[in-house]
């Protein structure tokens, strides 16, 4: 008589210090990890609650995919892969350090939602020696957006702020502080090309893009989480 036996781990941290919790309504075996507290099953009826697939959405999110082709390679609803969006911007990480910062380059970006007359500029602050952003804010292409950024860049000890040659920028910031030309820009002009490949939605000619506010920045904020952390 052959004897197959299975032995159960932890999805999430991979532990094998697991033990019995009880039964689900549809009659599985509930587990719990001794280790990180998580429960789990050992097989999901449905795969968008299985932790291997959120994973998988997490990096497919940050590898340029979008909502609609994660859904349909993964084979879960779109309504899904929102959901996880959501719950992975609410872990999204701040700035890796908080200075002080020599120099910070300061540039716009631009994106739509719902369709390419409501355009959506983000600025944000990039550091090139630590190679992290340090702040971003959402909003239209105005002096006003740059405030906002400023009002975020508050407390931080900042030596210089580069910049390009939009107005708006001379008008908001220090001029004892600020450097202004493309020769001072060179390094978050790539990390323009790198968030626009990171995120579909951020792409200039795409079929790609979110028909909401929240999920635009959802999908904003863990671009910034995972170029800072390179985590997911």
């Amino acid at each position: 008589m052959c004897v197959l036996e299975i032995q159960i781990y932890c999805p999430h941290c991979y532990s094998y210090s697991v033990v019995k919790n009880g039964k689900k309504v549809t009659g599985q075996q509930n587990f719990k990890c001794k280790q990180c507290g998580k429960q789990f099953l050992h097989e999901y009826l449905y795969w968008g609650a299985d932790p291997a697939n959120k994973r998988l959405m997490s990096r497919m999110l940050v590898r340029g995919s979008g909502v609609s082709d994660i859904a349909h390679v993964l084979g879960v609803s779109q309504v899904c892969v929102l959901r996880h969006l959501q719950r992975l911007a609410g872990q999204a990480g701040a700035a890796v350090s908080k200075g002080p910062y020599d120099r910070l380059q300061i540039d716009e970006l631009w994106s739509y939602v719902g369709n390419k007359k409501r355009k959506r500029w983000f600025v944000y602050a990039y550091c090139p020696e630590g190679k992290e952003i340090v702040a971003m804010v959402c909003g239209s292409r105005s002096a006003a957006t740059v405030r906002k950024l400023c009002r975020k860049l508050e407390g931080l000890q900042v030596n210089w702020f580069c910049t390009d040659k939009w107005r708006a920028f001379a008008k908001v910031l220090p001029y004892e502080k600020h450097l202004i030309g493309k020769r001072f820009t060179k390094a978050i002009e790539g990390v323009n090309t790198a968030l626009r490949l990171r995120n579909r939605r951020m792409n200039r000619k795409t079929t790609c893009f979110s028909k909401q506010e929240a999920n635009h920045m959802y999908a904003m904020n863990i671009t910034i989480s995972y170029f800072n952390h390179h985590t997911f």
